[in-house]
C-alpha cells in the first residue's frame, strides 16, 4: 500500500465523524416525522370513530322506538308491515326492517316477504343477551345486497321476550357517509366490523368492501393506536385506528396516511445532504493528493533514486531537498551521511577481500598437497571447492562446483545416515568421523567432516583394500564358528540321550539299592531323595525340550501389554538397530490381556527382528496398542468380543501374495541360509492361538508389512504376585476320588499317594470305563483324570460329561503337555491342571484348592 493511499485512507477516516453526525440527524428527523404522522393518523381516526358512534347510537334509538309500538308488541303483521314500509321511506340508509319472533321466523317485513333469521349470529346474540346487538358484514336474504345488521329484542305487554327487531344498514350509504367526513389528500378512511371485514372505505370502496383488512388482528390488540402496514393495493401506510365500545359492535375505524407522501420532503433533503457530503469529501481528497505529490512524493522519489545508485555501488550520488525545515530534509541528510560511511566501508572490504584471497590461496596449496580427497560445501550443501585428488576421484569429467553434495558424492546419496551425520555436524558445529560403503562404486570410504562458519569441509579417502583385508579375516573366523556350530548340532542328540541315561542310571540304581534288604530305612530315604532330585532334573530337561519345540504349556496371567512393552522397548530398539526408527503408540487406558508375559516379549522380539530384516536401508518400525471390540465375522476366524490389538508395522520391502500365504508355515523363510530358521512367525502364531487370540497379516511389495495380534481382554486386573512360602506339611484330605489313568505304573503310584493323603480311591484305566462308571450311578467327590488317553474319550471330554451328570463335582486334570488338547477343545482355563511329574505335596495342595 503506497504512502498516498495511506494518506487518502486517513482523510477518509477523518470524514467519518461528520458523515456519522449527519446520518444521526437524518435518523432523528425521520423518527420525529414518524411520531407526527402517527399522532395525526390517530387523531383523524378518533374523530371518524366519534362520528360513527353517533350513527350507531341513532340506529339504537330508532330500534328502541320501534320496540314500543303497539302493533309490534301485539305482533300485528299487517299494521306492522305498513309502519315499517313508511319508516323505510323516511330513512333511506336502511335496506329493510324485519320483525321476527323468538324462533327467528319473520312477523313482518318492509316488503311483506317471509324470512327466517334463526341461524344468524346477531339474532342468536340478541336473544342470548337481551340487549342491542351489532352484526358483521352480511348479504341480505331479502335484498341480496351488502349490509350490516342491527338487532334489538322487544317484549310484549306482559314483559316477556317476544322477538327481535332487525334493521339492515346499507353499506353504500355508509360509503357516502365517510366520503362526507373529509379525508386529507392521499389518505384512506375505512370502517370494518369486529371480524376485520371492510364495510366501507375511501377511496376505492368497491375494491375493498367484503375483504379482510390486513393486520386487523394486531389492531384489535388495543382500543386505539397506530401501526405501519401495507393495504390491499400494496401501499405502505401509517394507520391510526380506534375501536367503538362493545355495546356498539366494536366497529373499527381506521385512517391510513401514505408513508411515501408523508416522508417525501425528508427523502429529498437526504439526497441533497448526501450530494453535499460527497462533493466536500472529493474536494478534500483532491487537495490532499496535490499536497502529497508536492511535499511527500517528489522528495521520496529523490531518496529512492539515490538509494538505487548506492545499491549499484555509485556512492557519489547525493540527495538535495529545497525545503530545509521539513522532516524529509532531515532524512536526506541522514542518507547522505550513510552514503559517506558506505563508501568508506567499501574501501575496507576491498582491502579485506585481497587479504582473504591470499589466505585462501595458501589453504588451497595445503589441500592440493594432501593425500586425502578434500571437498568443501557451503551452508546449502553445494560443492564450492574440490582438490585435484577429489576432482579426479569424483568428477568423471564433470564440473562439480555448485553441484549438490548428494549428487556429487554418491555415498552421501545412497546412505541416508550419511546425510544425517553431515547435517548434524553443521547444526551442532561438531566434527564427525565414520566409515561408509558406496555400493555404486564398490568402494569403502573413511569420511571426516569439519564444520565452519561458511559450511563444511569433508575429507575422505578410499579404504577398500583395508576393509577387504578385515572382511577376509572375518570370513575365516565365521567359517570356524560355523564349523563349531555344526559340530554342536551333531552332538545335540547324543547329549540329550547322555543326560537322560545319567538320570535313569541314578533313578534305577537308587531303586535297586532301596529294594536291597541290606539297605536301612534311613539310607532308603536318602536314596529316594536322590532319585527324586534326578526326576526333577528330568522334568526340567523335558520343559526345556518343550520350550525348544514351542509346545510348552503357557503360564498366562493378566498383564498390561503397554507397560510390559515399555519395560522391554530398549531391547526392541537394540534389535531393530540404529538404521530403523522405532515408535510406540497406544491408547491412554489400555485393557489388561491374559497372556504369558515372557512369551509375549519373545513374540514381539521376533516380529521386530523380521521388521528390521525387511528394512535393510532403514525405515520405521511402529508398535501400536489399541482397545478393539469385534462383532461377529468382523475378522475371519476371530470370535466376537473385546481384544487388545498389538500391531507391528514396518516400512520395508513387503511380501508378494505367494509369500504372504506361507508366512506362518514352520521352517518357511525367504532369507538366505544362515539368516533365518523360518520358525519366528510360526512361533508367534502358535503363542497367540494358545492364548485364545488371533493373528492377521497385511503386506504388499514395496509398501511394508503390518502384523496384528488380537489378545483377549482379561476380566481381572493384574496384581503383584507375592512369593509363596514353601509348604512345610503335606495337607491331608477326605472324600471319594475317581482316578482315571492309562499308564499302570503312574496309576499305581498315584493311587498310593491319594490313599496316604486320606482319600478313598476308585480308578479306571481309560475314559470309556470311567464314563460307564459315572453313568451307572457312581458319584465321586473328585474326578482326577489324565488329559491324553486312548479309547476315544480324553480327559477334557470326560470332565465335561461328568460335570453335566453331576453338578458340583470337583475336577482336576493332569498332563505333561496338555496345551494342544486344551486349545483344540477350547478348554483353556476351563479346568485346573497339574503338570506331570508332580510330587505328593503338590498333588495334595491342588486337591485342597479344589475343596476351597
Amino acid at each position: 500500500m503506497t504512502l498516498l493511499s495511506r494518506l487518502f485512507a486517513l482523510v477518509a477516516v477523518a470524514l467519518l465523524p461528520a458523515i456519522a453526525i449527519q446520518s444521526y440527524n437524518e435518523v432523528d428527523l425521520r423518527r420525529s416525522r414518524q411520531a407526527e404522522v402517527q399522532e395525526q393518523a390517530l387523531g383523524l381516526a378518533k374523530l371518524a370513530a366519534a362520528e360513527q358512534q353517533q350513527v350507531v347510537e341513532g340506529i339504537r334509538q330508532v330500534l328502541i322506538a320501534l320496540s314500543e309500538l303497539p302493533a309490534i308488541k301485539e305482533r300485528d303483521s299487517r299494521a306492522c308491515s305498513g309502519y315499517l314500509s313508511t319508516l323505510k321511506g323516511r330513512f333511506p340508509a336502511f335496506l329493510t326492517f324485519v320483525i321476527v319472533d323468538i324462533k327467528g321466523q319473520s312477523i313482518c317485513t318492509t316488503n311483506g316477504r317471509s324470512v327466517n333469521l334463526a341461524d344468524r349470529s346477531y339474532f342468536t346474540e340478541a336473544m342470548r343477551t337481551g340487549h342491542f346487538t351489532v352484526g358483521i358484514y352480511s348479504i341480505g336474504r331479502l335484498t341480496g345486497r351488502e349490509l350490516i345488521p342491527f338487532a334489538l329484542p322487544f317484549s310484549n305487554d306482559d314483559g316477556q321476550l317476544a322477538g327481535v327487531i332487525v334493521a339492515a344498514l346499507n353499506l353504500e350509504w355508509l360509503a357516502n357517509f365517510i366520503l362526507q367526513l373529509g379525508v386529507p389528500r392521499g389518505a384512506a378512511l375505512a370502517i370494518a366490523d369486529r371480524a376485520g371485514t371492510y364495510l366501507a372505505r375511501y377511496p376505492d370502496n368497491g375494491n375493498f368492501v367484503g375483504r379482510q383488512m390486513p393486520g386487523q388482528r394486531y389492531m384489535h390488540s388495543d382500543r386505539s393506536g397506530t401501526v405501519t402496514t401495507v393495504d390491499l393495493k400494496g401501499v405502505e401506510r401509517i394507520v391510526g385506528y380506534s375501536t367503538l365500545q362493545a355495546d356498539s359492535g366494536e366497529l373499527l375505524v381506521a385512517v391510513g396516511l401514505d408513508k411515501a407522501q408523508a416522508f417525501g420532503w425528508i427523502e429529498r433533503r437526504t439526497w441533497q445532504d448526501v450530494l453535499l457530503i460527497a462533493l466536500g469529501a472529493a474536494l478534500v481528497l483532491l487537495l490532499s493528493w496535490f499536497g502529497a505529490r508536492r511535499f511527500i512524493h517528489q522528495p521520496l522519489k529523490q531518496l529512492v533514486d539515490a538509494a538505487n545508485q548506492w545499491r549499484l555501488g555509485d556512492y557519489a550520488q547525493r540527495v538535495h531537498i529545497r525545503d530545509k525545515r521539513s522532516e524529509l530534509s532531515w532524512v536526506a541528510d541522514a542518507f547522505n551521511t550513510m552514503a559517506d560511511a558506505l563508501a568508506a566501508r567499501e574501501r575496507e572490504l576491498y582491502e579485506a577481500k585481497e587479504r582473504a584471497e591470499e589466505a585462501a590461496n595458501r589453504i588451497t596449496s595445503i589441500f592440493e598437497s594432501t593425500n586425502d580427497c578434500v571437498m568443501i560445501v557451503d551452508r546449502e550443501f553445494r560443492v564450492s571447492y574440490l582438490n585435484a585428488r577429489a576432482q579426479a576421484h569424483l568428477s568423471e569429467e564433470r564440473n562439480l562446483i555448485g553441484v549438490d553434495i548428494w549428487e556429487a558424492f554418491s555415498v552421501a546419496a545412497a546412505e541416508p545416515d550419511v546425510a544425517f551425520l553431515l547435517q548434524e555436524a553443521v547444526s551442532k558445529q561438531q566434527s564427525a568421523s565414520f566409515e561408509r560403503f558406496c555400493a555404486r562404486r564398490g568402494v569403502w570410504y573413511d569420511i571426516n567432516a569439519f564444520p565452519s562458519g561458511e559450511g563444511l569441509a569433508v575429507l575422505f579417502r578410499d579404504i577398500t583394500e583395508h576393509k577387504q583385508a578385515i572382511e577376509a579375516r572375518r570370513l575365516i573366523e565365521e567359517q570356524l564358528h560355523q564349523s563349531q556350530k555344526m559340530e554342536a548340532i551333531g552332538q545335540l542328540t547324543g547329549g540329550i540321550a547322555h543326560d537322560f541315561n545319567n538320570l535313569l542310571m541314578v533313578i534305577s540304581g537308587n531303586l535297586e539299592l532301596i529294594e536291597s534288604p541290606e539297605t536301612s530305612r534311613d539310607h532308603a530315604r536318602e536314596l529316594a531323595a536322590a532319585s527324586r532330585k534326578a526326576a526333577d532334573r528330568g522334568a526340567n530337561l523335558t520343559a526345556q525340550l518343550l520350550a525348544f519345540s514351542r509346545r510348552q504349556k503357557l503360564t498366562p496371567k493378566p498383564v498390561y501389554a503397554d507397560r510390559l512393552i515399555q519395560d522391554f522397548q530398549d531391547v526392541i530398539r537394540q534389535a531393530a538397530g540404529d538404521g530403523c526408527d522405532f515408535r510406540l503408540v497406544g491408547d491412554d487406558h489400555l485393557w489388561p490381556c491374559y497372556v504369558d508375559p515372557a512369551q509375549l516379549q519373545t513374540a514381539l522380539l521376533n516380529l521386530a527382528l523380521n521388521g528390521r530384516d525387511a528394512m535393510p536401508n532403514g525405515g520405521l518400525l511402529e508398535i501400536s496398542l489399541r482397545n478393539v471390540t469385534l462383532e461377529d465375522d468382523a475378522i475371519a476366524g476371530v470370535s466376537a468380543g473385546c481384544y487388545v490389538m498389538i500391531s507391528v508395522t514396518d516400512t520395508g520391502c513387503g511380501m508378494a501374495p505367494d509369500t504372504l500365504d506361507r508366512a506362518f508355515e514352520p521352517f518357511f523363510t525367504t532369507k538366505e541360509v544362515g539368516r533365518g530358521t523360518g520358525l519366528g512367525l510360526s512361533m508367534v502364531y502358535g503363542f497367540v492361538r494358545q492364548s485364545g487370540g488371533h493373528v492377521t497379516i497385511e503386506s504388499a511389495v514395496g509398501m511394508g508389512t503390518t502384523i496384528c495380534l488380537y489378545l483377549p481382554r482379561s476380566t481381572q486386573a493384574p496384581v503383584v504376585e507375592a512369593t509363596a512360602a514353601p509348604t512345610q506339611d503335606t495337607p491331608s484330605g477326605s472324600g471319594r476320588v475317581l482316578l482315571v489313568e492309562d499308564d499302570d505304573e503312574v496309576l499305581d503310584v498315584t493311587v498310593t499317594m491319594l490313599k496316604r493323603l486320606g482319600y478313598d480311591v476308585t480308578y479306571a484305566r481309560n475314559g470309556v470305563d470311567a464314563l460307564r462308571m459315572l453313568k451307572s450311578g457312581m458319584r465321586p467327590d473328585i474326578l482326577f483324570s489324565d488329559v491324553v488317553m486312548p479309547g476315544g474319550v480324553n480327559g477334557i471330554e470326560l470332565a465335561r460329561e461328568a460335570r453335566r451328570l453331576y453338578e458340583g463335582i470337583r475336577i482336576l486334570l493332569a498332563s505333561g503337555n496338555a496345551a494342544d488338547v486344551l486349545a483344540q477343545h477350547g478348554a483353556v482355563g476351563e479346568f485346573p491342571v497339574i503338570g506331570k511329574p508332580y510330587l505328593r505335596a503338590e498333588l495334595a495342595r491342588c486337591l485342597r484348592l479344589l475343596d476351597a
